[in-house]
């Protein structure tokens, strides 16, 4: 017997007959009083034996009582087991009925035929129902559903598979083709004193928990939670320290993580130490007794340095400091840092799981069942969580991300190497062939499957790069990364201003690429042809080979030359002067009917009569006259001094 939903689990408890409790007569077996007392909540327990215990129970019993029917005592039904206040184990669940009658009893072959039937894993003895517990405290109840653990789970899907191979909903009655976007706030519950699977969206949302549990699925997680932003996500991490805690954290880090701890961490009373985590001796020389976490980034962003995550969560775990791993720039089609021993791991999901640059998220996934329960606590607590609609956007774009990595990562290849051969590029920071010395390089090889898609380079003049990222066309200059668009930028002036410069690692000519999904020969041309640009061989130019977006070259649709008509015959047209008017009594809103003086009046036939009148012209002429009788009347209703306005 597989464990029940918490769909079957609830139809089960709706099956059940009322408590002996409740006065009402019980028929002879008929009542079992350890279910009626356990609440909806409660069933939504991690209990996974207690619940498949009573799914046996209540499935043999019933099995024997039609069988007992069938045989021709339909009034009868096996004997029943009953407790007071919750089914503590079967060998204890005789209790003495309310009118002293020998009604309950201990069935040792019922036991026996129990433990056949549901396996030999239930230990009877220390067995409890998901009963509600007079101690427990309502921040302690799980703020979302049971979701599977996936630490250590090994999927039989390959990767790219992995991606599309999976269902956001199973228990959905409509069996939809794909996860449907919850957009709901609130969710109605049983009663006043149970809680339903979902309450408030900020605390749960089916979209949500689909999201969470394929991105747990992909990284090998217990647990994984969705937030509004990547930010909010490293700062869920943070709050998982208190006042006196110290974090270390890589010296090459993403510059909003930077001004995290230097600017706020650092006024909750966290203290921030920075360190080289690619230098072992350095990081474990470096850890304090208040030392608590430690946070890296390999590669790091944007030199790409490289970190050896197995030997670092050694040292951590040798020390009982957790290790956290920034893995945006190696997605889990790249790299599982959790099965590296890292124990948190953050994603900025508008990078590769969105890949279209179109939505903001964070993600957090750990692999620790009690780490988990804490991170839940924080993101319902401070109402960071994810929206559905943005959900639903990162669920798609996980569909296509083995893909557009995959694509991104031959590209990257491809214009590593050009500019690795070009003079004007003076150092590759790039985890591939070239980019990187051989120990780093191998260190990557051990822990990820590519090599990723960003490139880092230094040309030796801060002017020189800004005009070589002005020049680019296909390569837009946007901060971020991962999308399927290529991308260029100088971190320090853009991803990376917020770190002061007397505390940058950077150096100020660096230019971070995020190569994309295009053709990668229109990459390296266009690369190209920035380069000759910013070096002042050729003119700067804003079109490739006269291609934009634009397409002004183009004839347009529809033409926007008029067809020639019929030139009909001129007709004065006389504007009068407002300011002669006398005024009117007629109604103010409609134009007037009164007569006006004709002194100062203007015929259109003898400006254009100079000249012969085409159909085009009369085609405009009479445009020039609808415009000028609105005109007119508008000046009627009370505008002055508008002779020139009509004319």
């Amino acid at each position: 017997l597989s464990s029940l939903s918490p769909q079957s689990t609830l139809a089960v408890a709706l099956m059940l007959p009322e408590s002996r409790s409740s006065g009402m007569a019980a028929t002879r077996g008929g009542e079992w009083d350890c279910w009626a007392e356990n609440t909806t909540k409660a069933r939504k327990s991690t209990d996974i034996a207690a619940r498949r215990l009573e799914n046996a129970c209540w499935r043999l019993w019933n099995m024997e009582r039609h069988v007992q029917q069938s045989q021709g005592s339909p009034t009868s039904s096996p004997k029943k087991i009953r407790s007071c206040n919750s089914l503590q184990n079967l060998y204890l669940a005789a209790s003495a009925s309310e009118d002293g009658s020998d009604d309950s009893w201990q069935d040792s072959a019922f036991q026996e035929r129990l433990q056949v039937a549901i396996g030999a894993n239930i230990d009877f003895q220390n067995c409890r129902f998901p009963a509600k517990a007079p101690n427990t405290r309502y921040d302690d109840l799980p703020t979302f559903p049971i979701r599977p653990n996936f630490a250590g789970f090994r999927n039989s899907l390959r990767p790219a598979s992995e991606c599309v191979v999976f269902d956001g909903c199973p228990e959905d009655p409509y069996h939809p083709s794909n996860t449907p976007i919850y957009q709901t706030a609130t969710f109605v519950q049983p009663s006043c004193s149970e809680f339903g699977a979902y309450d408030y969206t900020r605390s749960g949302n089916p979209t949500r928990t689909a999201l969470e549990k394929h991105v747990a699925l992909l990284e090998q997680a217990a647990a994984a939670f969705a937030f509004a932003s990547g930010m909010a996500a490293l700062h869920t991490v943070m709050r998982l320290l208190k006042q006196g805690d110290e974090v270390l954290v890589n010296e090459d880090i993403y510059g909003g993580m930077h001004r995290l701890l230097t600017q706020d961490c650092v006024w909750s009373g966290i203290k921030v130490a920075f360190v080289d985590t690619t230098d072992l001796a350095a990081v474990e020389k470096a850890i304090t007794p208040q030392t608590r976490l430690i946070h890296t980034e390999s590669p790091s962003n944007p030199r790409m340095r490289i970190s050896d995550l197995k030997k670092l969560a050694a040292i951590a775990h040798r020390h009982k400091v957790l290790l956290s791993v920034d893995s945006t720039m190696m997605p889990p089609v790249i790299c599982k840092p959790l099965t590296l021993g890292a124990d948190i791991v953050i994603h900025s999901a508008t990078k590769f799981f969105s890949g279209h640059a179109d939505c903001t998220g964070g993600l957090v996934c750990v692999r620790d069942p009690d780490l988990a329960h804490r991170v839940a606590f924080l993101q319902n607590a401070e109402g960071t969580a994810l929206a559905p609609f943005e959900c639903f956007l990162f669920l798609r774009g996980i569909k296509t991300m083995h893909l557009r990595v995959e694509r991104a990562q031959e590209n990257a290849e491809q214009v590593a190497a050009f500019l690795q051969s070009h003079p004007k590029v003076q150092d590759l920071y790039f985890p591939g062939r070239g980019g990187c010395d051989s120990k780093s390089l191998a260190i990557h090889r051990s822990q990820a499957q590519g090599q990723g898609s960003m490139i880092s380079l230094t040309t030796g003049s801060v002017e020189f790069s800004r005009r070589f990222c002005d020049a680019c066309n296909i390569f837009k200059t946007t901060v971020s990364f991962g999308s399927v668009n290529s991308l260029c930028e100088m971190p320090c002036t853009m991803s990376h201003a917020s770190i002061p410069s007397e505390k940058r690692t950077l150096p100020d000519d660096l230019v971070r690429l995020s190569i994309g999904i295009e053709d990668a020969r229109d990459l390296i041309a266009d690369l190209a042809q920035a380069l000759d640009v910013a070096a002042g061989k050729t003119p700067e130019q804003k079109l490739l080979n006269g291609y934009d977006s634009r397409f002004e070259d183009l004839p347009v649709v529809p033409s926007p030359v008029v067809p020639p008509t019929r030139a009909p015959q001129a007709m004065p047209l006389v504007l009068e002067d407002p300011s002669t008017r006398a005024p009117s009594t007629a109604d103010p809103i409609a134009p007037s009917t009164a007569t006006e003086p004709s002194e100062p009046a203007t015929v259109i036939e003898e400006e254009v009569g100079r000249r012969p009148v085409t159909s085009s012209m009369a085609s405009s002429i009479f445009v020039l006259a609808a415009v000028a009788a609105t005109t007119t009347w508008l000046l009627r209703r009370g505008a002055r001094g508008g002779q020139q306005l009509a004319l």
